[in-house]
């Protein structure tokens, strides 16, 4: 970039880290079409989301002698949440999601939905169909998150994490989809494979990401497919109440 005087100025990069989670299957109850979901939450370290999420997540408490330590210190999967201390850690996400004020430089977040029935089944490999489908559209939700997020900027990229799945133990997924973004004039990769991890955010504390992410797509899917249909479907509408 020039300025008036003709002096180059280079653009600093966007750092970024990404997390990924899935849900496998959903089935319409109208057309009976299956549907799986890929969602991301990217996080621009120049305005780090990491923090806040576990500070929102512990009140920004940290005594460990307190009583609410482990209420807040659970494992929230929106698909298990049955108790209080759940919900209640899964409703703080939210508002804090909500609060333009304190989310609007640190959380972007895509949801990709595939009607996996309307996939014409010969463009993927016969072997590994869901493996192969997953490949791709992850590869098209990142390239395309990334470039709706922070376009026309130079984007490197640290790391990817993924929750622990099947993905792990496919023949190219954690490799192939940096393999071939890395092509790309704008993108930029730190890492050579997604790393992959457990919910459990006391074994890696970007796992508190994964959660909330499981959390956004719990709760999307839910408003689309409805929450009567789901267990616990009370308990789990309450996060979105005010």
């Amino acid at each position: 970039m020039q300025d008036l005087f003709g002096n180059i100025h280079s653009e600093k990069p966007v750092r970024v880290n990404i997390y990924a989670d899935e849900i496998f299957t959903k089935i319409c109850l109208e057309s009976n079409h299956e549907w799986f979901y890929i969602g991301l939450i990217v996080e621009d370290l120049s305005n780090p989301l990491l923090g806040d999420i576990i500070k929102t997540r512990f009140c920004n408490n940290f005594d460990e002698s307190s009583e609410y330590y482990s209420k807040n210190n659970k494992i929230v999967h929106w698909s298990e949440i049955r108790s209080a201390d759940t919900k209640n850690i899964c409703k703080r996400w939210f508002e804090y999601i909500l609060n333009p004020e304190k989310s609007l430089k640190t959380y972007y977040n895509y949801i990709l939905g595939i009607n996996n029935s309307r996939l014409f089944k010969e463009e993927f490999a016969s072997k590994d169909a869901f493996g192969s489908k997953y490949n791709r559209f992850f590869r098209s939700a990142i390239l395309y998150a990334l470039k709706t997020f922070f376009s026309g900027k130079n984007i490197i990229v640290e790391n990817i994490y993924h929750e622990e799945g099947p993905q792990k133990h496919n023949k190219y997924f954690p490799w192939h989809c940096i393999y071939k973004l890395k092509k790309r004039d704008t993108v930029n990769f730190k890492c050579n494979d997604i790393t992959f991890l457990s919910k459990d955010h006391k074994k890696h504390k970007e796992s508190n990401i994964v959660q909330l992410c499981d959390c956004i797509l719990g709760v999307s899917t839910s408003c689309q497919w409805s929450f009567k249909n789901e267990p616990f479907s009370v308990v789990k509408s309450e996060p979105l109440s005010h």
